[in-house]
């Protein structure tokens, strides 16, 4: 649940998971879907594969990872925060929602 801390909160509306262990491969694969416009999944799911493996307990080796995973985290609930009113949040079919593709471009770019 996302909250706007001026007027009150929204649910994301439903998502199908993306069932993808967690790897660096693996997020360079979604990152890449998006850039190239190929992409079977929205933003919306990627965002909230990053988010979930975040705030995972597993403990990650690789730092710069780890750091992609939050900012990608962190992007999504900002710029849903930043863009939208919060009686469009509490309306809105999220999986509509896309992020700039710049973004994308930058994390694949922390990542190599």
């Amino acid at each position: 649940m996302g909250r706007n801390k001026y007027e009150g909160s929204w649910i994301e509306s439903n998502f199908i998971e993306i069932d993808w262990m967690l790897s660096k491969e693996n997020l360079v694969k979604l990152l890449k879907s998006v850039v190239n416009r190929t992409g079977q999944f929205t933003h919306q799911q990627i965002c909230n594969w990053c988010d979930k493996h975040y705030t995972d307990e597993t403990e990650l080796d690789d730092e710069k990872l780890y750091d992609v995973l939050e900012d990608i985290s962190a992007q999504w609930d900002l710029y849903l925060t930043n863009t939208y009113s919060l009686k469009e949040l509490q309306h809105m079919e999220f999986s509509k929602v896309k992020l700039p593709i710049e973004w994308f471009e930058r994390w694949l770019g922390e990542l190599s």
